[in-house]
């Protein structure tokens, strides 16, 4: 099936977006929308997202404003043409060099107009109206929150069409996880249990062990029972910290807060008593590349994990 869908959404965005629409003269206008009815026009197939609302997308996609899922697309070899600051911020500049910036965590629909995508992915946490205003723009796809990184991945593959790259990632990522395990090897106890905790302002969180596959699938650690208790995520008063520790212990600080938290409890025998502090085995890591779970920050999660065990 053919359909100009990239002229469709732009000629009713223009309607809608007036401060976009004051510029150019019609005989302009006229002569450009003819251009690009011919260069856009593209074959599309019917997706049904996490919202069971079923979207018109290209076949392959050229031009994703990556709202949410940035790790995802561009794991996949995928440049978006947009993506939020929460993103660009976080990836190294050869990642993110000529994307451009839609904004905040709430994108700017007017900035996101000019880029003329072809895909708007977005998580289905958002506000319907927010998924509404960038439908008006473009086919709009909302997916699934909080699946386990792997999983994810796979549906954004089968989403832009990039199966075959998403093999190749597979792939890779086994042989990076076949040489850490051999890395680690040395340093690790058969069976060895790990946790992660987050230390978030005046609270402790522990979340499920699907949150974190490069402890528990790629590096092997078991989940304590407690930890495979946990389906969500898990606030933890100091008092039961020891009940939920392990022979392995890894931290983060979401915020300065935290870490002056941390500072404190560490002073405590409830925490310095710990085995794991006994061992020397307990690991500070980045807050937000270890609290992003995507297939992007999947490989960077493992480098830095044989670092830490290896310290």
């Amino acid at each position: 099936m053919k359909l100009k869908i990239k002229t469709i959404y732009t000629i009713i965005s223009l309607a809608l977006v007036t401060v976009l629409t004051a510029c150019g003269d019609g005989d302009e206008n006229q002569e450009m929308g003819s251009e690009n009815e011919n260069e856009d026009t593209q074959s599309t197939r019917t997706y049904t997202d996490s919202l069971d609302r079923e979207v018109e997308i290209p076949e392959e996609p050229q031009d994703i404003v990556a709202i949410n899922y940035f790790g995802e697309l561009t794991a996949l070899g995928i440049t978006p043409v947009g993506a939020t600051d929460y993103d660009l911020d976080k990836y190294e500049d050869e990642v993110t060099e000529g994307i451009e910036s839609v904004g905040s965590e709430e994108a700017d629909a007017e900035k996101i107009l000019t880029l003329d995508p072809d895909l708007i992915v977005v998580s289905d946490y958002r506000e319907a109206e927010a998924i509404e205003n960038y439908e008006k723009i473009a086919p709009t796809v909302a997916l699934e929150f909080g699946k386990p990184p792997l999983e994810q991945l796979e549906t954004v593959a089968e989403l832009t069409g990039r199966e075959e790259e998403h093999e190749q990632w597979i792939e890779e990522y086994e042989a990076d996880v076949e040489e850490a395990r051999e890395e680690i090897d040395p340093y690790v106890e058969d069976g060895e249990t790990a946790v992660v905790m987050q230390f978030y302002e005046k609270d402790i969180y522990m979340y499920s062990t699907s949150t974190f596959p490069t402890i528990y699938d790629a590096a092997q650690f078991e989940p304590t029972e407690e930890a495979k208790n946990i389906t969500d995520s898990e606030s933890l008063s100091q008092e039961v910290i020891p009940e939920y520790s392990a022979d392995r212990i890894f931290v983060m600080f979401a915020d300065t807060t935290a870490e002056e938290n941390y500072e404190e409890l560490s002073e405590k025998s409830i925490w310095a008593d710990l085995p794991a502090v006994q061992n020397d085995k307990v690991h500070i890591v980045d807050n937000d590349y270890w609290s992003d779970f995507n297939a992007k920050l999947m490989k960077w999660q493992l480098d830095d994990l044989v670092e830490k065990i290896k310290e």
